[in-house]
């Protein structure tokens, strides 16, 4: 039986990992739209344009891809602290790329390690605050998400405030590398065994549903549900990658005004993680994954076809509360049901689809964008065009499921 002392010692130690955990969150999300927040100064830092600018996004992507299948196996072997610190570390790298790169290809090769950064974080982090805080785990990841809208929202009065994005940078590497110190001081709870499960225990965790002869195609349902994590993930992250330009070339607002829907967005989508979380105890989740995604799509559209200024702030919190505050997991959440015995994989499939966003978003949006405004629209176009494919996909999986009589 622990003593008091022991007790509050491992409160401590907890409350050291989450504050890390979340500080470390706080800095990623910035560090994803830093370049976009500072468009110009890096274009002429990088001798390039808008084109080269989605290029070094796009690689983030890329670095995303090539570490996110095996860096939860090694979270799993190696433990979370090891490669909580190895994200990290990447995400200084970065940093350090940002300050230190002349070129677009140098730029290009240390986007790679945000990539690697979002990989091993999400790979050590959430299933360390799991296993620290296992009675409340679910509310705890969420934390994460709103970690993230606060550091989001913050940004954009950051820039305004710092004009030099080498400054602003080294402040944020400073940060993380007191940080890194703080991870390492923290102690980790152990890593929770994986039980081998026996062969008549595999159909007892089965859903009934699924043992019947009509039951979940994965070559439809399934691909219609890992698409959602793609479509889902392709909304949000596009928006917030261009809306910065869309204000500056389309409505010719103030460069930091134009910044600040990036504000509008990160705070409802911090809203939107503790309403979500109540909604969805009323509403089943695969109406939320339709509902959310086609208010989404209907102020896309609208901001496409009717460019204003108030348009792009209200269409800014929308995006935040409806595509990036939670219908993702929502999404996660009815794919793993329909396949229960799966879920590990099921989830590694959806997470990749997801990651793929960060590279085909801004890889085909540099062969559209340049300094026009109609250009700018064209990437909305896209966006709304592919927010529309994740509407229609989710239509689908609701109409099929009917038949399965699955409580989704």
């Amino acid at each position: 039986m622990e003593t008091q002392e022991a007790t509050i010692s491992k409160k401590q130690s907890n409350a050291s990992l989450a504050t890390g955990i979340y500080l470390n969150y706080a800095i990623l999300s910035i560090a994803q739209i830093i370049i976009s927040q500072y468009s110009s100064s890096f274009q002429v830092q990088w001798n390039t344009d808008l084109k080269g600018i989605s290029t070094v996004i796009s690689m983030m992507g890329i670095g995303r891809l090539l570490t996110i299948l095996f860096a939860g196996v090694f979270s799993d072997k190696y433990g979370r602290k090891p490669i909580l610190i190895v994200g990290m570390v990447s995400n200084s790298i970065f940093f350090a790329g940002l300050v230190f790169s002349n070129s677009l290809i140098a730029a290009s090769i240390f986007s790679l390690f945000l990539g690697f950064a979002n990989s091993f974080d999400d790979s050590a982090a959430y299933p360390a605050l799991s296993e620290a805080f296992p009675a409340k785990s679910a509310s705890m990841n969420s934390l994460v998400k709103a970690a993230m809208s606060v550091a989001q929202f913050v940004l954009p009065f950051i820039v305004a405030a710092i004009s030099n994005a080498k400054v602003t940078v080294v402040i944020l590497a400073i940060v993380i590398i007191a940080n890194i110190v703080l991870v390492i001081s923290s102690k980790f709870p152990k890593t929770n065994a994986v039980p081998q499960e026996q062969p008549k225990k595999k159909a007892e965790n089965l859903d009934t549903t699924t043992l019947s002869g009509n039951k979940p195609s994965m070559k439809i349902d399934g691909l219609l549900l890992i698409c959602l994590g793609f479509t889902i993930s392709f909304t949000f992250y596009v928006y917030t990658q261009y809306i910065p330009n869309y204000g500056t070339t389309v409505l010719g607002l103030d460069p930091n005004v134009a910044k600040s829907l990036i504000s509008w967005y990160a705070i409802f989508s911090l809203i939107s993680v503790f309403l979500t979380t109540v909604i969805v105890t009323k509403v089943k989740p695969i109406i939320l994954v339709i509902v959310y995604p086609l208010i989404s799509l209907i102020f896309l559209f609208a901001l496409s076809a009717f460019p204003s200024a108030g348009l792009a702030r209200i269409t800014s919190a929308v995006i935040g509360f409806f595509a990036a505050g939670g219908v993702w997991q929502l999404g996660l959440a009815v794919l793993t049901k329909y396949f229960p015995g799966e879920k590990g994989r099921m989830t590694g499939y959806y997470s990749f689809a997801a990651a793929l966003t960060y590279f085909v978003g801004p890889f085909a949006s540099s062969f559209i964008i340049g300094s026009t405004p109609a250009s700018v629209l064209t990437v909305f176009w896209l966006d709304v065009a592919v927010t529309l494919i994740g509407v229609l996909a989710a239509l689908t999986v609701f109409v099929r499921a009917k038949k399965y009589k699955f409580d989704i």
